[in-house]
């Protein structure tokens, strides 16, 4: 079978070091199951204030075809200037609301453009057209039922949830729900405690057509070979101290990860008495304000810098820091969790109901409200200075691991789905997955 991909998500937002493991991994998960994928995604990173060219790769098993979106530099370019009328971290609601419309049909308008190019002048033919992300959505819906192929919406999380109770939620922010609303064959929404099945319910979404799926983690057969001799050596001329109590954090830097929170920890800590440092693997917007940050909490001999670091590297640092930091906004059940569960790191992070299956405080982690700052710096002194709490907390790791299902096993069941879809235009009885 012959699989459209429509897209408005970098796959590889990282300067080519991944940054989006669940659509990597399902691209990859299509291709391993013998299909044949052909990607189309804009020339430019669209989601954010900077059109950055995209990085592509040509080694993973299927075609990429870049819209050339000649949009995408202006419209970055006003987003700019509306978030600086709001002060410059976010701009006034009625302005994000245009902006969001305006980026929605133009990027409609663009995969529109490439799957008629695709589909009348190349003479390729599509069994099914999947859609990432609700911007997406449109297209992907438009595409499907010109092509007379089934149309997967596939959306990566939410915000809606808080919201969907109050008046007129669609038309305050048309963009994200739209991304259920709009017609489809299946719709597939991340299990990541934003709490998207209470969103599709409420939104009267046919729950038969509905598959809430939490992500895979897919690990090494072995541990990686890397020592903190190796790791020392490698990140030494940055500041890295041999003897210090090593912190990772591993998220896209963006306002809403809250590596703010981290640091205010770490200040804490530090100022205890604590020499301990925090490896920070992640690159984004935020970069600039956080380092300011750092300055001001006077931590700048404290903070690692890594920058964009490859997905399999991320495996090596979770083997040989001495815990995780995750204190994200909106949701904290994310890969970066599930793998530093699956590495044993002791965790402290903050209370948070999407995760409240996954870390237990005092059992493998250690939890603070999340306005808590000192309380959360409290925690993270107590693991450091604690070699028995820490050791307790990573030996209970392991019970929490053994539940999580490999990308494999996640990409399989999705693609029985999907191939029954093609095959027989019904999907199986989702308690079959």
């Amino acid at each position: 079978m012959k699989f459209l991909h429509i897209s408005a998500l970098p796959v590889w937002p990282l300067e080519g070091k991944g940054g989006m493991p669940s659509l990597r991994e399902t691209l990859r998960g299509h291709v391993r199951a013998g299909h044949e994928v052909v990607l189309a995604l804009p020339k430019f990173n669209i989601i954010g204030d900077y059109a950055k060219p995209v990085t592509v790769r040509d080694d993973e098993g299927y075609k990429v075809v870049l819209m050339k979106c000649h949009w995408a530099p202006a419209l970055a370019a006003v987003r700019r200037f509306a978030r600086r009328i709001g002060g410059g971290n976010e701009m006034p609601y009625p302005l994000r609301w245009v902006l969001n419309i305006v980026l929605c049909v133009l990027l409609t308008f663009s995969l529109l453009l490439v799957a008629f190019r695709l589909r009348f002048i190349e003479k390729q033919k599509f069994n099914l057209v999947y859609a990432h992300n609700q911007y997406s959505a449109l297209a992907g819906w438009i595409i499907g039922t010109l092509f007379k192929a089934p149309n997967v919406t596939r959306l990566y999380g939410t915000f809606l949830a808080d919201l969907i109770g109050k008046p007129l939620v669609w038309l305050r922010y048309p963009v994200a729900t739209m991304g259920f609303l709009v017609p489809h064959s299946l719709l597939i929404c991340a299990n990541d405690g934003t709490r998207g099945d209470q969103v599709a319910k409420k939104l009267g979404i046919d729950i038969s057509k509905f598959r809430f799926w939490q992500n895979g983690v897919d690990l090494p057969s072995h541990p990686p070979g890397t020592t903190r001799a190796k790791m020392l050596e490698q990140y030494q001329s940055r500041g890295l101290r041999a003897d210090s109590q090593w912190i990772l954090s591993c998220s896209r830097l963006s306002y809403w990860k809250r590596i703010d929170r981290i640091l205010h920890a770490l200040k804490y800590a530090y100022q205890e008495g604590c020499d301990c440092q925090l490896l920070v693997a992640g690159n984004g917007a935020e970069y600039e304000k956080l380092v300011t940050l750092t300055e001001g909490l006077d931590l700048v001999d404290e903070v690692i810098w890594l920058g964009a670091v490859a997905h399999e590297q991320i495996w090596e640092l979770m083997h040989v820091t001495d815990l995780f930091m995750i204190t994200n906004d909106v949701t904290n059940r994310c890969n970066p969790l599930f793998e530093a569960i699956c590495a044993g790191l002791p965790i402290v992070s903050i209370n948070d109901p999407s995760t409240a299956d996954l870390l237990i405080h005092g059992e493998n982690a250690l939890l603070t409200d999340k306005d808590d700052l000192e309380g959360l710096g409290a925690n993270l002194l107590k693991v450091c200075q604690d070699g028995s709490l820490a050791a307790k907390l990573r030996s209970a790791q392991q019970a929490h691991a053994s539940g999580f299902w490999s990308w494999t096993e996640r990409l399989e069941a999705e693609v029985r789905e999907l191939e029954s879809l093609v095959s027989t235009g019904k999907l199986l009885d989702s308690t079959q997955n």
